[in-house]
């Protein structure tokens, strides 16, 4: 396992654990050689699929656990938007799932501006507008699920974009 959406000198970047529980496959591994393998090439694709594309708006679409084994509290949004300094998309798409009468949250349940890496490299560093979403878990578990917040996020990725267009 290489965590494609941390920077490469973080060391949960090859984690050995998860939330208590062991990764074996990473025990021991050679670093240098998963970076080369996994998230050089990942990043190096993205950046120039985006440099090709030109998108007016990045969305990347993560999930959540709806508890975590090692902070049991409850993790009650059912979406969350992450960002780090540019909140341009993130305010919008906050507003927008809030009508939609879900419970949004705001650098929840994992703070943008600590675990975002690949939105940093590939969005703000270059003043490109992105909308990361996290969602929890047991929402998209099945196909009706999947369904219906993939239908809600296209709508939601669309109106963002053009509220940003007309700015």
């Amino acid at each position: 396992m290489c965590d494609l959406h941390r920077e490469e000198d973080n060391p949960a970047v090859i984690p050995e654990t998860s939330d208590g529980h062991v990764i074996p496959g990473n025990i021991g591994i050679d670093r240098e050689k998963r970076l080369q393998r996994f998230h050089r090439p990942y990043h190096g694709a993205l950046a120039s699929w985006l440099d090709d594309a030109e998108p007016a708006l990045i969305v990347s679409l993560h999930s959540f656990t709806p508890s975590l084994r090692s902070a049991p509290a409850s993790r009650p949004w059912q979406v969350g938007i992450l960002y780090n300094q540019d909140d341009r998309a993130a305010l919008h798409g906050i507003r927008l799932f809030e009508q939609y009468g879900l419970m949004v949250g705001d650098n929840e349940p994992y703070s943008g501006r600590q675990l975002n890496a690949t939105m940093n490299r590939h969005a703000e560093a270059r003043g490109r507008p992105y909308l990361a979403i996290e969602v929890r878990q047991d929402l998209i578990a099945e196909g009706n699920g999947q369904a219906i917040w993939a239908k809600m996020i296209a709508q939601v990725a669309r109106q963002v974009a053009s509220l940003l267009e007309a700015a």
